[in-house]
């Protein structure tokens, strides 16, 4: 049987696999957003989602998660350092479909890749993270 920790870290969309399946100008562009706070551009979010889709793709990924740290100190375990995940898969509903019962798609739309979204376990007040 394979060990699984021996994998860990060598399947991911890293600045050197973006390097290799991103257009150079769309991540510069995502890169200076990193640094700016400023948001990624509509289109520059679909370029990398459709990037990232292909590449987890090619490993058989059929889900991905955000994985995250609360900024009040860990997940409420002894010690703080447990994070949390949110799960999501790679397939969507044809909305644009006739059918009453509408047909999946593999997919990741970019909007589930590019998204904020309330976090009261990260701020007193219930702010937004970005995930």
């Amino acid at each position: 049987m394979a060990d699984a920790l021996a994998a860990l870290g060598t399947a991911m969309f890293d600045d050197a696999m973006m390097a290799k399946k991103l257009p150079s100008a769309v991540l510069q562009r995502f890169n200076q957003c990193l640094i700016s706070g400023e948001p990624t551009p509509e289109e520059d979010q679909k370029i990398i989602a459709e990037a990232m889709f292909e590449w987890a793709r090619e490993f058989g990924a059929i889900d991905f998660a955000h994985w995250f740290f609360p900024l009040r100190g860990g997940g409420g375990a002894v010690g703080g350092m447990l994070g949390a995940f949110k799960k999501d898969t790679l397939i969507d509903l044809e909305f644009g479909s006739k059918f009453t019962t509408k047909p999946m798609k593999a997919c990741l739309p970019y909007e589930r890749l590019f998204q904020g979204e309330t976090d009261g376990s990260s701020f007193p007040n219930g702010g937004l993270r970005v995930t």
